[in-house]
This record gives C-alpha cells, sequence and structure tokens, in this order.
C-alpha cells in the first residue's frame, strides 16, 4: 500500500496521457470500468481521453474534468450488417492512416506518453501516432486480441504479425496476468508488466465475511454478475441452475439480458431470477446481503482455449471484496483455476467438465459452512492483495513514470 507522500511524489512526475482507443473509459462495465478506475484519479489536467465513434462513451458516465475527444473509426450500421467481415478488415487495413485525424491534438495537448488497449482496430492508430511523434506507447493487453478479432481469413495472418511488431514497439506492455505477460514473453521475446484488473478507489472493504456465512442454511442463493456474452457461460449457468433446483437452492443472475434472451438460453426456470446489471458499489452489497456463494465460469470449449488461459475474469476484483465464498468452474488451464491453485484455499474448485463434478462441489458448500466461511475469509485477503486500487494504481504509475 503507497502512503501518501510517496502517491503525491509519484503524482507529481507522471506524464501528460494521451489515450487513444476503441473501449469507451467510462463507470460502467467490463474493460470501460476497468480504464475507468486505472484513471480515476490521474490528474485531469494532464490527461485526454480519444475514444472511437463507435464505442463513444456516456458524458454522465465519463472521468470528471478530463477532456474527451472522439476519431471517427467507422460506422455502426455497418458493423451490424451482413458485410460485417469485409467492413471490419477495412477498418483494420485503414487503422493507421486513421491516425492524421489527431495530428493538431498532439500540437495543443503535446502528450509526454500514449496509452491504448488491444481492442477493436485503434490501437494500431495509436502506436502509428505514437511512432510518428516518437512518443513512448503503453499497451495494455485484457484479451488475446490475435486470437478472437474478426478480419477475414487472407488478414489473419497479417493481424497477428501487426499484434506482434505493436507489442513489441510499445515501451511498457500491461498484461493482466503473469500466463498473459509468460505467453507472450514466449511468442514475441519481449518481457512485459503483470497489471491485475483495479477495484474502484470507494470500493467498500470488509474486514470479515458476510455474518451468514458460517452458518446452517438448507437454501442457498448463488449468484453470477457479468455479461453472457460466450455460449459457455449460459451453459454454466443453466447447469448450475438445475443443479440448485434439485437441492433446494437458488441461482441469481445480474446482467443486460432481455426475456427473450433468457428463454433462448434456458434460464427460465423457477429458481433462477434475473435482474438488471447495476452499479459495482451496489451491487457488492447487493451480493453480500442476499447471495451465499459467488459463481465464476470459465469456458471449456477449445474455440477460446487460448483466451480463457491468458486473460483474467475481471468479476474477480469485485467478487473478492464481497466476503463470500467462491465456486469456480473451468478448464486446468483457465486463469481463474490457476490463480485459485497459486492461491491455495481462496475458492472451491471444479475442474471437470462433467454436471457431477459441478454437484459434488455443490453439495459440500451448502453442506459444510465453516469450509464456506473459511473459502469467503480467503477471498477477503487475497483480494486485497492483488486488486486493491492503492496496490494496481501503483504498480501503474511506477510503469509510465519509469518508461515514459
Amino acid at each position: 500500500m503507497i502512503t501518501v507522500e510517496a502517491s503525491s511524489a509519484t503524482i507529481l512526475n507522471l506524464p501528460r496521457l494521451l489515450y487513444i482507443g476503441d473501449v469507451a473509459v467510462e463507470s460502467t462495465t467490463g474493460g470501460s470500468a476497468l480504464l475507468y478506475r486505472l484513471l480515476q484519479n490521474y490528474p485531469s489536467d494532464r490527461l485526454c481521453i480519444v475514444e472511437g465513434n463507435i464505442t463513444k462513451s456516456q458524458a454522465d458516465q465519463r472521468l470528471p474534468k478530463v477532456a474527451y475527444e472522439t476519431i471517427s473509426v467507422g460506422s455502426n450500421r455497418l458493423l451490424h450488417s451482413r458485410f460485417v467481415l469485409p467492413y471490419r478488415s477495412c477498418l483494420y487495413l485503414s487503422a493507421r492512416w486513421r491516425s492524421r485525424q489527431l495530428s493538431k491534438l498532439i500540437e495543443t495537448f503535446q502528450p509526454d506518453a500514449i496509452l491504448t488497449v488491444a481492442h477493436g482496430f485503434s490501437w494500431l492508430t495509436a502506436a502509428e501516432l505514437g511512432a510518428q511523434h516518437k512518443l513512448p506507447l503503453h499497451f495494455i493487453v485484457h484479451d488475446d486480441w490475435p486470437s478472437h478479432t474478426v478480419v477475414m481469413h487472407q488478414l489473419r495472418n497479417l493481424a497477428d504479425k501487426d499484434f506482434g511488431t505493436v507489442y513489441r514497439q510499445a515501451r511498457s506492455r500491461l498484461c493482466v496476468s503473469p500466463y498473459m505477460m509468460e505467453s507472450y514473453q514466449k511468442q514475441y521475446g519481449v518481457t512485459g508488466n503483470v497489471l491485475y484488473p483495479s477495484r474502484a478507489v470507494d470500493v467498500p472493504e470488509f474486514s470479515q465475511p458476510a455474518e451468514k456465512t458460517g452458518r446452517n442454511s438448507t437454501s442457498l442463493v448463488f449468484a453470477y454478475a457479468g455479461s453472457i456474452h460466450i455460449k459457455g457461460y449460459a451453459e454454466s449457468l443453466v447447469s448450475l441452475a438445475s443443479i440448485l433446483e434439485a437441492a433446494g437452492h437458488r441461482l441469481v443472475i445480474y446482467s443486460g439480458l432481455t426475456q427473450s434472451s433468457i428463454q433462448h438460453l434456458g434460464l427460465d426456470k423457477p429458481n433462477v431470477v434475473v435482474y438488471p446489471m447495476v452499479p459495482s458499489q451496489q451491487l457488492i452489497h447487493t451480493l453480500r446481503k442476499d447471495a451465499d456463494v459467488l459463481f465464476v465460469p470459465m469456458d471449456f470449449d477449445q474455440e477460446y482455449r487460448s483466451n480463457m488461459e491468458i486473460s483474467f475474469p475481471s468479476k474477480l476484483t469485485d467478487y473478492t471484496a464481497i466476503g463470500l465464498p467462491l465456486l469456480i468452474w473451468g478448464p486446468s488451464y483457465c486463469s481463474a483455476i490457476r490463480w485459485a491453485q497459486d492461491n491455495p484455499g481462496v475458492a472451491e474448485i471444479v475442474e471437470k467438465n462433467e454436471i457431477s463434478a459441478l454437484a459434488d462441489s455443490v453439495k459440500k458448500l451448502s453442506e459444510n459452512p465453516k469450509y464456506r466461511l473459511q473459502l469467503a475469509t480467503n477471498a477477503l485477503t487475497k483480494g486485497v492483495e492483488y486488486f486493491s486500487h492503492a496496490k494496481v494504481i501503483e504498480q501503474f504509475y511506477q510503469v509510465i513514470t519509469q518508461l515514459s
């Protein structure tokens, strides 16, 4: 934990930072929330945000007093048309050219460094701008961009090569997990820095698990909060719901699902309740009050193996702040399971893609309140160690001040 004095000294040395990216910087969910938290206390007069027009932030969700600009990336309508594949390919090939739109901003803002994130294609714009103006590039990687970007087949090798080129070009490479850093070091021959997702600066901190955690109960509430954009996540939730229904337990889900999508996914079960997403602070208090176990599904599908191996589930940042036991279901190679194994006793883990294995873990959790209490206590401790805002921000500031 950094002291006030050290923090103040570091802030005085922070560079004038220009963010360019296709992830909006706003206090919502996912990657947007991670960037918002990372820049939440950055001096507003030394920060400028440039977002692509397709994923532009909402004004009321932005960092206060920070200048926001927009770069024209493309047409949202065409990205949702039958021409999406060739159109995305065109956006990829023209990404470096779009740096021309920002020449005037370089003159007016006069940045000392550029920050970008590997999502969409504007990170290529940021890299080109950095090269043109000899500005250090700080490259954040949350997901394995090469394995899941959508371009025409003929361009995949070129896209992979471009990612490797920019990864090597960057002054700092901020990887979301040690597993990503190690994998990329083998592939690209350069080292990176591990920067786990951060909690918000004002996240509630509990010294003890929720009081009910160590009590006997015949009916438990399992909870999941987050998007369900991968088929495997939905299938995992359906499997869990079926197990819980047979055992007399319930599942609550906080996600942006419509009624039709709930039915389509098979989550319209009598023991399942789906709520809209809520702000993280409210969610933490709500789950602490209403839930008993927090569920972290990972995907067993080989199509997503690369991303499951090296990316990191950002929901663990807030999950570990709540004071409830964690249940992680995923393949042995996925980052969530490996993190839990590196920190024994932080979660109940299920590595087999078998309903019976998940059912055994549900039974173990439901019948042993002392075990639930132990897991919850360990999760609180490890959450502070890995994801506290002060620790993550200290690491981020040290990297950009030393390498800018």
